[in-house]
Formats: C-alpha cells, sequence, structure tokens
C-alpha cells in the first residue's frame, strides 16, 4: 500500500512538472502574439557582401529567434549567391505560400552593401539621392523596396537595415515609410558603416543583438520592444563610432560617425505611442 502511495505520488508529481512547463511554453509564444491568437511570428534574413561578419551576425540573430519562439520552419534565410534580386523581390511570395497573414509579426534582417545614385522618377528624395542595396547579382533602388514590402499582407513588420547609407530608406516619399511598420536603419542617409576591427562583426548589428539577449530591457519588464533595442543599440553605436572616427582622422580629413535611425510608424502613423514587442525574456 504504501508502495502504491509512492508511486502514485512521483507520477502525479511527474504530470504537474510537464502541465507546468507546458503552460510556461505556450504562455511564451503566446505571449508575443498580442495582436491575435493565431497571430504567428515569421522572420527573413538576407546577408551578401561581406560572408565572416555577415554570417556570424544572422546566425546570433537566427539562434535569439528561435530561442524566444520562432519556428525554424518560419525563418527565411538566404546569402550570398542565393540572395539575388529576383529571390528578394519573390520575398512577400514566400511569406505568401507559407501562410503570413496581416495579424502576423515578420522581423526583416538586411546586411548587404549599399550605395546611393541620382534620384529616379518618381522624384521623391529631399536631397535629390535614391539609395539603393547591393543584391548579389544588381542593385535594388529604396523605391523598389518600398514596392516589394506594400505586397506583404502584414501590418507587423519590423525592418532591420545594416547597409551604408540605410537611413536614405526613409527619407523618401516612396520609401519604406508606411503605417504599421517600424524600420530602422544602422546610419544615416550619407553615412557608412563601421565594422568592429577585433571581431567578425558589423557595429550596429553587434550592439543590436546584445540588446535582444536582454541588455536593452531598459523599464526592467522582461520584454524587448523594437524601440527599445533600438535605443540601446543607437548610443552605443554613435559612441563607439566616434571612437573609430577620431582615430582614422589619422587618414581622413573628415569625421565619420555612424548614426542609427529610426521610423515608427507601429501600430499605426497616427498613433505609435505603442511599443512593438519583440522578445521576451523571462
Amino acid at each position: 500500500m504504501k508502495r502504491t502511495i509512492i508511486t502514485i505520488s512521483i507520477v502525479l508529481l511527474f504530470v504537474l512538472c510537464y502541465h507546468s512547463n507546458s503552460i510556461s511554453s505556450n504562455f511564451l509564444v503566446n505571449a508575443y502574439n498580442s495582436n491575435s491568437k493565431n497571430s504567428e511570428l515569421w522572420a527573413v534574413i538576407v546577408t551578401v557582401g561581406e560572408p565572416a561578419r555577415d554570417d556570424k551576425n544572422a546566425k546570433d540573430l537566427y539562434k535569439i529567434l528561435t530561442n524566444h519562439g520562432w519556428n525554424k520552419s518560419n525563418i527565411y534565410y538566404i546569402k550570398e549567391e542565393q540572395a539575388t534580386k529576383d529571390a528578394i523581390v519573390s520575398i512577400p511570395d514566400w511569406l505568401d505560400v507559407h501562410g503570413a497573414d496581416e495579424d502576423d509579426l515578420i522581423l526583416f534582417y538586411f546586411s548587404m552593401h549599399g550605395g546611393r545614385t541620382q534620384d529616379v522618377p518618381p522624384l521623391d528624395e529631399p536631397d535629390g539621392l535614391d539609395e539603393y542595396v547591393v543584391a548579389y547579382d544588381n542593385e535594388i533602388l529604396d523605391d523598389e523596396l518600398g514596392l516589394i514590402f506594400d505586397k506583404i499582407k502584414s501590418e507587423n513588420l519590423v525592418l532591420i537595415f545594416e547597409t551604408c547609407y540605410s537611413g536614405g530608406m526613409i527619407d523618401g516619399a516612396n520609401d519604406l515609410k508606411k503605417s504599421g511598420r517600424i524600420v530602422i536603419t544602422s546610419s544615416k542617409e550619407d553615412e557608412t558603416s563601421y565594422g568592429i576591427f577585433l571581431i567578425k562583426s558589423w557595429l550596429f548589428p553587434y550592439y543590436l543583438i546584445r540588446g535582444l539577449e536582454g541588455k536593452a530591457d531598459k523599464n526592467h519588464d522582461g520584454i524587448i520592444t523594437a524601440e527599445e533595442v533600438y535605443e540601446f543599440a543607437k548610443i552605443r553605436t554613435i559612441i563607439r563610432s566616434t571612437f573609430y572616427g577620431f582615430l582614422l582622422l589619422i587618414f581622413h580629413k573628415d569625421l565619420f560617425i555612424q548614426h542609427p535611425q529610426i521610423y515608427d510608424g507601429w501600430p499605426s502613423e497616427e498613433n505609435n505611442k505603442e511599443e512593438l514587442k519583440l522578445i521576451y525574456i523571462n
């Protein structure tokens, strides 16, 4: 009899522990989905041009996402020779085929070379220059990127650009500024982006990833928002790039400092006081 009672107690304890873990796991996933009980988490990662730095940052980001609610099957990662212009243009098709909809949260991360060129119709750039990213086989203008993202159903988008001159993605009327989006860029429209000299990493993503790991939780509520991680990475990027800039004055007459930028149109352009939750660290 005593033995039976002990056995039953052990079984009950096991069931309770398993049930408790299941509740915690489900809470973690559902906590992201504040917009709808049926919403999902998606990520698109595109890297091309600097394999060593790009790959390290992308792997670190991938690890954080998969440890915090993103299913591996919901992450689309294309790099180097896979990251052609056609592949990037077809990102909305990939999301549509796999079932992403308007209630889902979709995080985009682009780590690519960037450049500037004379503004082409529609003429919408205040500085007279269009910015572009460099795919494996071609360039993609900011206006073209605007058309690509307009095809995506979701109104919960976070777009992160680690490219030179990436601030230009949000300065023109036909660029990426739209309601339902947060666009984060590693630099202003007239600035290049630094790498970290001693390790294989870009400067801005290095701090972005540290922030997502938990350091950006400024109010200590166990949640990392897109706005929090931007602010965390921004100030540290400016400080470190200023240090690099003064060192490089030996070789250049101009002081190069990197200033990350943000456009916050979430949940709408008219009302963006709410912050978009990305990572639950508790």
